[in-house]
């Protein structure tokens, strides 16, 4: 990387300064002891400076590559959507929830992946979230390339003067969730009807044996039959409730004073098969094993979901928790449908619940995943902001000091003196160089940026002015086709024009540049192209020259930081746009960047 060149060549020069003060003559050393102890100190304090500068770099890149990692790979969709709902950012996951990758819906409408049965429950979120500055939920059903069922976090951000900026979009795939309840349901919606049909079977039966013993007052021999007959059936309806895989509770009265079930509903509760698992009993008499809670607290026998069942409410989607004496807990939802007598009066119920531990786990772990993302996002920004000042300030003091080396020691000692102090006088202004390339590229990350309609030719004639310098020593030669007013930056599409242009003059080798900007309309984005006659790029490179810190020339040929294209690169994102080069070596290159049209 090019800070570690910075500092090889600093730390050489002051060893060769040393050597230089060490071999000199004894006169001249009792003569001149005051001045070499003065440049050596300050040779010492340089080299510690510069390191402190590298360590804060390595961490500034380590902490951001981290971030990008966790931010992309993250099981949690994340958006950004601007104030008319069209997609600013989008993560990795959030992209692939939608059906497609990152880049295919940048600057799409949001709502346009919403099933029309859903989106004006997304708006009415939107608006109550922009309205109450609050976090409103919402669940979704997107429609990418396979349907997705999703629990959607809104965010309203706002500018530091209080003005709405944005929203803040989280999505959570709720699709194996929503398809186990649907699954649930139908199994339930079945089971009441297998168990209602056999209710009325067996009412139909118990009526006609009771005709046939008040008709024909049939023997013990014929009663005790159907008794067996009946019990049979009986064993066989346990033993179908016995094999569904959910909690079964019976409720056999109107107040669930005797509640029976199947077998999985007396491992859930810890108590015997066959024992009466209401809470309605007086103290002493209830199982103990066991507590019903909701939301961390307890329920009283009246607010259950059995008992009010039993009462004649239908419970849907009831959600409680199971909390044993050890303090574990098993999470249940399900359903509870009441039962009538010939009258139509309540007078028990019949409860199907399943335990969803395990996805109320995920859940809340989804949950700690978004907010250690919100935390991650906003300590990566303090981060950048902080580091921005501190590496300033040892900067400020190598370029000081070798100022006043240069100014007080120069034709002092000797000629070879004189090229060491301008080496580290040189290699000090360009890490600042660097230093400042950085810092632009963490306010093109950070910063609140402003977009207006603005006339590309007056952004192309500005940046041209700006290096009129550059253009007149090389005779440049500069053509521009008619250019489109857009929705834009000015201040960054400057320094994007400046920054192609003025690589298309610095990589040159004896000829005249020759530039020609163009634009083609392509519909809903208008494409950029930056034409150059210049050295051009070897196709293996095309795409590490926007990575930052990737040079493909030494300092010595070809003056710079390494990070020009990742800030052109930069600020075309920050325009929803994508940027490319297509080159031959020896025949120039031409740069594009797309940019969306926006109303």
């Amino acid at each position: 990387m090019q800070k570690n060149t910075n500092t090889d060549e600093i730390i050489d020069k002051l060893c060769l300064i040393d050597e230089l003060l060490l071999t000199e003559k004894n006169e001249n050393l009792n003569k001149n002891s005051d001045l070499h102890l003065k440049v050596y100190n300050l040779m010492t304090e340089l080299v510690n400076e510069n390191n402190k500068l590298n360590n804060s770099l390595d961490e500034l890149m380590e902490l951001k590559n981290r971030y990008s990692n966790f931010y992309h790979h993250s099981p949690i969709g994340y958006l950004i959507l601007n104030k008319k709902g069209k997609i600013k950012e989008v993560n990795k996951t959030g992209a692939a929830m939608l059906g497609f990758d990152p880049e295919n819906v940048i600057n799409e409408n949001f709502i346009q992946f919403i099933k029309d049965d859903f989106k004006i429950k997304f708006n009415e979120a939107s608006l109550k979230s922009f309205d109450t500055n609050e976090i409103q939920y919402c669940k979704i059903e997107l429609i990418g390339k396979k349907p997705i069922y999703a629990n959607i976090q809104i965010k309203p951000l706002f500018t530091a003067n209080e003005n709405f900026k944005e929203f803040e979009i989280i999505i959570n795939d709720l699709t194996e969730i929503k398809n186990f309840e649907i699954e649930l349901e139908t199994k339930n919606e079945n089971l009441n009807k297998k168990m209602e049909a056999r209710i009325q079977e067996l009412l139909k039966i118990n009526l006609k044996l009771e005709k046939k013993i008040e008709d024909n007052k049939l023997t013990d021999k014929k009663l005790r039959a159907i008794k067996e007959r009946e019990q049979r059936r009986s064993e066989e309806f346990a033993r179908v409730l016995d094999a569904v895989p959910a909690a079964v509770w019976i409720s056999h009265d109107n107040k669930g004073y005797l509640i029976t079930g199947n077998q999985l509903s007396y491992d859930y509760l810890n108590i015997p098969p066959g024992a009466n698992a209401s809470k309605s009993l007086p103290p002493g008499d209830r199982p103990e094993t066991f507590k019903i809670v909701k939301d961390g607290i307890d329920l009283k026998a009246g607010e259950m979901p059995i008992q009010k069942s039993s009462a004649g409410h239908e419970i849907r989607n009831f959600e409680f928790d199971i909390v044993y004496k050890d303090n574990k807990m098993r999470h249940m939802m399900g359903n509870a449908t009441p039962l009538y007598d010939e009258n139509r009066n309540p007078n028990g119920s019949v409860s199907v619940f399943i335990d969803i531990t395990h996805h109320k786990i995920a859940e809340m772990k989804m949950e700690a995943l978004v907010k250690d993302l919100e935390r991650s996002n906003r300590e990566l920004e303090q981060f950048a902001y902080i580091t921005s000042h501190d590496l300033k300030e040892p900067l400020r003091m190598i370029s000081s000091f070798t100022q006043l080396l240069e100014k007080r020691y120069k034709g002092k000692i000797d000629q070879d003196a004189d090229e060491f102090i301008g080496f580290i006088v040189d290699g000090a202004q360009r890490m600042q160089r660097l230093l400042d390339d950085l810092l632009e590229y963490a306010r093109l990350t950070t910063a609140d940026t402003k977009y207006e309609k603005i006339q590309m030719v007056d952004v192309v004639d500005e940046s041209i002015n700006n290096l009129k310098i550059a253009i007149d020593e090389s005779d440049a030669e500069i053509k521009s086709d008619q250019l489109p007013m857009i929705f834009i930056n000015r201040t960054e599409m400057v320094q994007l024009f400046q920054n192609l242009i003025g690589n298309s003059i610095k990589f040159q080798s004896k000829k005249t540049p020759k530039i020609h900007i163009s634009v083609e309309d392509k519909g809903n984005k208008y494409v950029f192209s930056v034409k150059d006659n210049g050295i051009g790029i070897d196709p293996e490179y095309q795409k590490k020259i926007f990575k930052m810190f990737h040079r493909l020339h030494t300092i010595d040929e070809y003056d710079g930081t390494g990070i020009g294209l990742s800030i052109t690169k930069k600020i075309v994102e920050n325009h929803k746009g994508f940027i490319w080069v297509k080159s031959e070596v020896g025949k120039g290159s031409t740069f594009f960047f797309s940019i969306p049209k926006n109303d």
